[in-house]
This record gives structure tokens, sequence and C-alpha cells, in this order.
């Protein structure tokens, strides 16, 4: 009896556990990801130019959040080449409060971005349902800001939109995956971006070196590795 037991708990597990994820040469992996990142921009509104022309432009920065699908490749039994393309955006409305003038517009303020990415993850497992990986790349990042009303009109109508800011440059990631069930689980990492920006408005050019840190976390799931 007490072998029966056994075996029929041991049949069970076999039955319901998650499959082990054997990862070699062919096989893909594909990720949809919640992100967080670092938007850069440059414009004349904050370099306090006037609703003329710009005579100078100035570059800041705001946080942004989005999503992306993600992309691996197994080149080898620890090599995988990997392709990201994600888009990132952030919202914000001001209502007028009692000491603003009386039919004071909202103030609202857009960003949109996107970006896209190839690079290379040294990838290795840890026991039978941990993956982690870790490796660098290289990222195109382009964006704009929108202010509404035009902060330069005479009157509180219309919108301001800035230039887009392209950025190029160098990123690193280390990050990790845990299987939840037959062929899926969920990733997430962390990274840091290191790059060359720049943008034009009316004849002003600012170019600038920013660097942000950044990170995803999504659904994974796996193919041809099984």
């Amino acid at each position: 009896m007490k072998y029966r037991i056994v075996a029929l708990a041991a049949l069970v597990l076999t039955t319901f556990a998650p499959a082990a994820w054997a990862l070699g040469k062919g096989t893909s992996m594909l990720a949809i990801e919640l992100i967080h990142g670092t938007a850069d921009y440059a414009d004349k509104l904050t370099a306090g130019s006037g609703p003329g022309p710009a005579d100078y432009i100035t570059a800041w920065e705001h946080s942004e959040g989005g999503f992306q699908a993600q992309y691996w490749y197994m080149m080898s039994e620890d090599y995988a080449l990997t392709l990201t393309a994600g888009f990132g955006s952030f919202w914000e409305t001001d209502k007028p409060g009692q000491g603003a003038v009386a039919g004071s517009p909202d103030l609202e303020f857009n960003t949109n971005s996107y970006n896209l990415r190839i690079g290379g993850d040294r990838v290795g497992k840890i026991g039978e349902r941990t993956i982690m990986y870790g490796g660098p790349g290289i990222e195109f990042w382009s964006g704009h800001a929108t202010f509404k009303p035009d902060p330069f009109a005479a009157t509180p109508t219309g919108e301001y939109k800035n230039q887009n800011t392209t950025r190029i440059g160098l990123s690193a990631r280390i990050g990790a995956t845990m299987l939840i069930g037959d062929g899926w689980g969920l990733t997430t990492h962390v990274g840091g971006r290191y790059g060359y920006a720049s943008t034009e408005e009316d004849g002003a050019k600012a170019t600038w070196t920013p660097s942000s840190i950044e990170a995803s976390a999504g659904v994974l799931w796996m193919f041809g590795g099984q």
C-alpha cells in the first residue's frame, strides 16, 4: 500500500509539474513586456526662448513607460542573438486651482517614442526552471514631447510640439526567466543605456551624451527547445 501511494504521488508530480526547458542551438524565445526608461528631449521652451524662432534649445529628460517585444534566437548552446522593438509614453494633466484666472484651461503634457535594439546575450540555465541572461547591444531611440495649450501663443490655444530627438547608444543588461508552465514563464531584466543624442529646432541645435537605467518585466514563450 505504501509503495502504491508513493508511485501515485510521483505520477501526479510528473504529470502536473512544469516541464524543464531544454536550451540549444535553434531554440527561440519571445517576450511581451512592460518597460521603464528615460526619454531625452531638447527645445526652446526649456531654454527660455520667446514665441519667435528659437535662439537656443536646451536638453532635458523625463521618465517614460511603455511596452516592447523582445526576441532571442539561440546561435549556440549558450549564446543568443536578440532583437527588441518598443514604444514609450508619458501623460500628465494639470487642472487649474483657486489661484488661476477664471476660464484657465487644463495644461496637458505628453511624450511619445519608439526604440529598436540588436544585441547578443550569454545565456545559462540554473537548475531546471531558471534561465539567466545578459549582454550588450546597440540601440536607436527617437521621440518628441507635446504641450497643450501652446505656451508661446498669445491666447491659451493650440499646442507646441518639440522636434524629434534621436539617440544612438550602447546598452547592457542582465536578466532572468522563471518557468511557470509548459513552454512559458515570467522574465525580467535591468540595464543601463549610454548614448549620443541630438535634435534641431529653428536652426538651433543641441547635442549631448545621456545615460540612464532601464528595466522590463513580462511574459515569455519558448519555441523549439523542449
